[in-house]
């Protein structure tokens, strides 16, 4: 024992598997470029799965720290045929980003992981095909295994060899520009559901959501491209119309924040490498919600290192937790990634219709977060087509995504068992071809 691990940036799954590998006598240091552990997380809410903390044997926060959300409402572009999703009370609990942050720190800091503040991460480190460590403002960092938790743009992932297989970098439509504020509520306009998400809004490629509170709204706007503080006001005015709750002051929030919305990385390790969380896209490509992700990847993988008695790191040892998050989790993200894309690739007056028609459904919406969910079956595509018969071109291309949907769930599933190069680029390959980037 006493393996160097150098975690770079402090990510919710760096965190989570540098602390258990810690507990087990591994020398693990997180280099971060935030100044302390108060400067952690955006300033806003995240809804999460409250059973991740048990999972990862966690206490969670304090009770009165977190709320549940409800239902939710999608709405089409015309805003005429929203959909509810209904929770029937199993809604995810909602937690400020910094009380997650405080637990997942103070258990990292119990367990003994060594925190280095104020440094920025600059590239990879590599001898031939291994990565050994990293470079930093502070000086070259050097360790057995680097785990990359630098986020959506991280300098290690970008900047890999290209015979490491982990694609380096994310294409137009995979990522969203997410400006998020809460602002004072005007009472008497409460919606009769408090979570509206809007689609394709002001026709554009993105989402805009309010979720209404006792006593704030929660306001995200996310688009594709970077938006200024004009596009910005203009949106928020034109928001307040359709939702006059929405009030004029601002009382936190502001940012605007870069979010991974694409399927996960098929490959996402090398010798002495493996990404998590958004540095290697572990959001759910509707939202960029990824904590629970994360999180969970961080349990993948410590326990792939804990059982590499050999402690080599290499890529074919750390296969295991690539496998494993792509079949627990990574196929489900790559199935909705399909649905998303057809979605923002549709004019709008093809999303209304799709709406209004009936073709996309609630099940739709939420499709690939089910272990059980897959393509459309022929009874269900042959009714969504009677309703769709007056548009067939958007009908086909929806209903091809979401039979291709299923299609690459079980494409994910056909994941090598072990890493064979010639076998996972095969595989990547195929990926590739079924997932192609339908953003142009």
């Amino acid at each position: 024992m006493g393996k160097t691990i150098a975690i770079a940036g402090a990510g919710h799954g760096g965190l989570i598997a540098g602390a258990r590998l810690a507990a087990q006598g591994y020398d693990v240091t997180v280099y971060e470029r935030k100044k302390d552990r108060a400067a952690l997380g955006y300033d806003w809410e995240d809804a999460v799965d409250f059973k991740i903390f048990a999972e990862c044997g966690l206490e969670p926060p304090k009770k009165e720290t977190y709320s549940f959300n409800g239902d939710m409402k999608y709405y089409n572009p015309n805003l005429k045929a929203p959909l509810a999703v209904l929770s029937h009370g199993t809604g995810s609990a909602v937690f400020e980003r910094k009380e997650i942050y405080d637990v997942l720190m103070d258990n990292a800091e119990q367990s003994g992981v060594k925190f280095v503040w104020g440094v920025e991460i600059l590239g990879p480190v590599t001898d031939g095909l291994r990565v050994t460590g990293f470079q930093t403002t502070a000086g070259v960092v050097c360790a057995d295994l680097v785990i990359d938790s630098a986020g959506i743009n991280t300098p290690l992932r970008k900047n890999l060899p290209v015979c490491c297989n982990v694609d380096r970098d994310y294409g137009y439509g995979e990522c969203f520009y997410a400006y998020r504020a809460y602002f004072n509520k005007i009472p008497g306009h409460e919606p009769d559901i408090p979570y509206e998400i809007f689609l394709m809004h002001q026709g554009e490629r993105g989402i805009s959501w309010t979720v209404t509170k006792e006593d704030y709204v929660d306001v995200l706007i996310g688009r594709l491209a970077p938006m200024s503080q004009k596009k910005i006001e203009d949106t928020l005015a034109e928001m307040r119309d359709f939702s006059p709750q929405i009030g004029e002051t601002l009382l936190r929030g502001g940012s605007q924040e870069q979010l991974p919305v694409r399927r996960p990385l098929s490959v996402m390790v090398c010798d002495g490498y493996a990404a998590i969380g958004d540095a290697a896209y572990m959001t759910l490509p509707m939202t960029g919600s990824g904590i629970c992700a994360a999180m969970r990847a961080g349990v993948l993988l410590a326990d792939t290192v804990l059982a590499d008695k050999d402690e080599v790191y290499s890529k074919e040892t750390l296969w295991d937790y690539n496998r494993k998050y792509i079949l627990h989790f990574g196929q489900h993200f790559a199935a909705i990634d399909i649905l998303k894309n057809i979605m923002l690739c549709t004019e709008v007056e093809g999303v209304n219709f799709l709406f209004d028609k009936g073709i996309i459904t609630q099940s739709d919406i939420s499709f690939g977060t089910s272990k059980d969910s897959g393509g459309m079956s022929f009874s269900d595509m042959l009714a969504r087509g009677m309703r769709g018969i007056s548009n067939l071109p958007v009908l086909m291309r929806t209903a091809g995504a979401l039979t291709k949907g299923g299609g690459v769930k079980k494409l994910y599933q056909s994941i090598p068992s072990t890493y064979d190069e010639k076998a996972v680029l095969k595989w990547k390959d195929e990926i590739l071809a079924a997932t192609p980037l339908m953003i142009r």
